[in-house]
């Protein structure tokens, strides 16, 4: 089991607080709409990105195509890993990638999670091939503040270990609102991993 999972744990609360306190503060001086209207319009601001920014990762060897509206941060977390925050300007349509070493060999499967997370609700959890190669575990967890969220996790490289058989790969934790999932899917199609 890795050593930095429960390190890990704390960190992915903490950046959920992080989410819920941005997100939370995005939507108090917003007109209420309801639920469907709200994915609607977020669906339809978001489902094509025509003009493409290139994000480029060169710690962690990736990059993706975003759309140029949106704005890219990224959060040192020392040595438990980094979020990148990829997000709307002026919106609150976001998702966030959570990256931190991790020691076990892929792919993550919902029992795997559950070993470490037995509170975090998993719904409807399927594993899938990426285009980028890489197998994630692919779900829809809860947070109460802010409705269903899409996760998309998975381990790269999911081979590969040092002398002493300790796998040497990265827990990648996308994380976004269920409304946008279809944005993220088309961004994670553009995700190269450099070889």
């Amino acid at each position: 089991m890795s050593k930095n999972l429960p390190i890990i744990i704390i960190l992915v609360l903490l950046l959920s607080g992080a989410l819920i306190f941005i997100f939370s503060n995005k939507y108090r001086d917003k007109e209420q709409i309801s639920s469907s209207e709200a994915e609607q319009i977020s669906a339809s601001e978001t489902s094509e990105f025509h003009e493409q920014s290139e994000y480029i990762s060169t710690k962690y060897g990736f990059s993706f195509n975003y759309p140029q509206d949106f704005t890219v941060a990224e959060f040192g977390e020392g040595e438990d890993g980094d979020t990148i925050m990829v997000q709307k300007q002026g919106s609150k349509d976001a998702f966030q990638i959570f990256i931190s070493p991790f020691d076990e060999p892929g792919p993550l499967t919902k029992e795997r999670v559950l070993e470490d997370l037995p509170d975090m609700v998993i719904k409807n959890p399927e594993q899938r091939v990426l285009k980028n190669g890489a197998k994630a575990l692919i779900f829809f967890s809860e947070e109460p503040s802010l409705g269903e969220i899409r996760e998309i996790w998975f381990i790269y490289p999911v081979s590969g270990a040092d002398s002493n058989g300790v796998h040497n790969g990265y827990l990648y934790q996308i994380s976004t609102y269920k409304e946008l999932d279809s944005l993220v899917a088309k961004i994670l199609e553009t995700w190269k991993f450099q070889e």
